[in-house]
């Protein structure tokens, strides 16, 4: 059995802390210089103990930067990056958030056990996305008794060591992702230090058992808001119900099916079945950070129900090609030692670990299938953190409880399309504020801030003393709106723009080229170079922004390849393409040829022609 690294992971951490830190030593000033060849930014250097309580002994050397104020100076605003494990530097020097607030220093850190002070383990850092339960141990082992010292609390005590070496009476504080979870706790820690709380895709540190109750409980929500307003006309009438009959047919064999690698080869693939059932939540959930992998899921989960599983297949390599990331940048190692530190699991350091997983699931049962549905328990016990932590051998040796946040100005960011941190996290987290304003991208997924503009305009609204608007981010994003997934066989296909087969592989081919058009962005979300087509082929982008795309005997229809390339003029897409059909059903498309808004060519000797749209 392998345990993944992918539900839980930005999704559920701890709690706050149950007490304040009632005294922080000292920090030295932190010697800040210019980083080098990033001018405008300053480096600097941290050092705190490994262990509060113990100042005398080792010491951490954190790494910080700080982008000084380019106006009047308001105060000083850090930043915390997401994970747990993800290194917060380098700023860039034209970083977006910093380039939004010109009165405010700007500071991020690598938090303990990040960066270049990362925790590291030889199995977790290899590139891979799974791990046995015996590499996860075996990374404890490496890292060694330290790696008690990992956890949210020590972290909270590093920000105040921060706060002091900077020279600041308060600061603002804000996070994405795990950061909003060491925001909430430092500032329930130590209320009085914070002028303001920046909070964006937000963690809910009530009520973590490690059962990822809110990413498994946002799935109906998410799916009913996507395909809201008939956006999924055509493509299907229930998303839930498509994920409720997977999810029925694969709890006890796998769902087989043809995929096409990033290479464009057809490979026998499956998917879910016994020991694999986080096949179908981890490939949902990858849309929270790509929108047309999302737009693209309830078309191929249909399609999947309907007993053609390439199109859900193909997302399946859109999610495995996912880059992996080195440990200086992300650190799998501190991952699961503030995880698996911090979390209220179903037993503790002294459970054996052959018990845990009885106790995991007599926990996901006590909770009962409707907090997870459609998804089942099996779902659940294979994704969420106490399948990640039941190997880690300091499993909930530190589990904390959440409290009030100050009343300082809050801003919370949320994405409509966002299961790692839902909606619901925020609207949670508020209810504890009492002075929050929630920002919600309807379209949006997860983390905002450096995604969108009027995340950061709402955050500099924050910072200079106004109020965030909650309807700021509804022009800019949207709704996602569903991708249809073109017909399996050629004679489910309606003839357009000729009678008979010579029609059919016309629009085929149409819509094939629509189906590499629109599903581009999810191929290099994803770290692909090229789309495989859902039945074969490869398309590939020109240029960085995709307005030239090479066809390669690409193919969503079986039996019909288009080979060619296309270039957008600023309206639509236009250039000539070669159409392989079954037999001698042969020919030429060519889109907008001499101004005509219309597919035009002959296929089969057949004069073709479909208007565009």
């Amino acid at each position: 059995m392998t345990v993944p690294h992918r539900f839980a992971a930005p999704a559920a951490i701890a709690a706050a802390l149950l007490v304040a830190w009632t005294g922080s030593a000292s920090a030295a000033s932190i010697a800040f210089a210019p980083c080098a060849k990033r001018p405008g930014i300053e480096c600097g250097t941290l050092v705190v103990p490994l262990d509060h309580s113990n100042p005398s002994g080792d010491s951490l050397p954190l790494h910080v930067e700080r982008r000084r104020a380019t106006r009047p100076l308001r105060g000083t605003l850090v930043l915390l990056a997401g994970g747990p494990g993800q290194a917060g530097t380098p700023i860039a020097t034209d970083d977006p958030v910093a380039e939004s607030v010109p009165g405010w220093n700007y500071v991020m850190l690598d938090q303990r056990g990040t960066g270049q002070g990362a925790l590291r383990c030889s199995a977790l850092d290899a590139r891979s996305s799974t791990w046995s339960n015996a590499e996860v141990a075996h990374c404890a082992d490496e890292v060694g008794p330290r790696r008690s010292f990992f956890g949210t609390r020590e972290s909270v005590f590093d920000l105040e060591d921060l706060r002091n070496a900077m020279g600041v009476n308060t600061m603002a504080l804000g996070g994405i992702s795990y950061g909003t979870y060491v925001t909430q706790a430092y500032a329930q820690a130590y209320p009085t230090r914070v002028s303001h709380i920046v909070l964006d895709s937000v963690i809910d540190p009530a009520g973590f058992t490690g059962l990822d109750t809110g990413p498994f409980g946002s799935v109906r929500r998410v799916l009913t808001d996507l395909c809201a307003q008939r956006h999924c006309a055509g493509i299907t009438t229930d998303p839930v119900g498509d994920i409720a009959a997977l999810v029925a047919v694969s709890r006890t064999r796998p769902i087989r099916g043809n995929r096409t690698t990033g290479g464009g080869r057809v490979t026998g693939d499956v998917l879910g079945g016994p020991g694999s059932q986080d096949d179908l939540p981890y490939i949902l959930i990858e849309g929270d950070l790509s929108t047309t992998l999302r737009a693209l899921w309830p078309g191929a989960a249909h399609a999947a129900r309907q007993g053609d599983p390439a199109p859900l297949m193909r997302l399946r390599t859109f999610v495995a090609a996912r880059s992996w990331t080195p440990p200086t940048e992300i650190s799998t190692a501190l991952y699961y030692a503030t995880m698996c530190a911090d979390a209220a699991l179903p037993w503790t350091s002294t459970t054996p670990v052959a018990e845990r997983s009885g106790l995991a699931h007599a926990a996901a049962t006590a909770t009962g299938a409707a907090a997870f549905a459609p998804f089942g328990i099996d779902n659940v016990l294979a994704d969420a953190t106490v399948a990640t932590c039941a190997p880690w051998p300091d499993a909930a040796t530190d589990p904390l409880t959440a409290g009030p946040l100050p009343a300082v100005p809050t801003v919370l960011f949320a994405g409509g399309q966002d299961m790692r941190t839902p909606i619901e996290s925020a609207r949670a987290v508020a209810a504890r504020s009492p002075s929050a304003t929630i920002v919600v991208a309807p379209g949006g997924g997860h983390s905002l801030l450096y995604s969108y503009s009027c995340a950061r305009s709402q955050m500099a609204r924050l910072l200079n003393g106004g109020t965030p608007s909650t309807a700021a981010c509804n022009r800019e994003v949207p709704p996602i709106v569903p991708i249809a997934v073109p017909p399996a066989t050629l004679a489910q296909v309606s003839p357009s723009g000729a009678p008979g087969t010579a029609g059919r592989v016309a629009h085929a081919a149409r819509l094939t080229i629509r189906d590499g058009i629109r599903s581009m962005d999810a191929a290099l979300d994803s770290g692909l170079s090229a789309l495989p087509g859902i039945r074969g082929g490869l398309a590939h982008p020109l240029d960085p922004f995709s307005t030239r795309i090479r066809f390669l005997r690409f193919s969503a229809v079986r039996n019909v390849r288009i080979t060619g390339t296309l270039r957008f003029n600023g309206t639509t897409f236009q250039g000539s393409i070669a159409v392989d059909g079954p037999g001698a059903y042969d020919g030429t498309l060519f889109l907008a040829r001499g101004g005509e808004r219309a597919y035009t060519g002959t296929i089969h000797g057949v004069p073709v022609r479909i208007p565009l749209g």
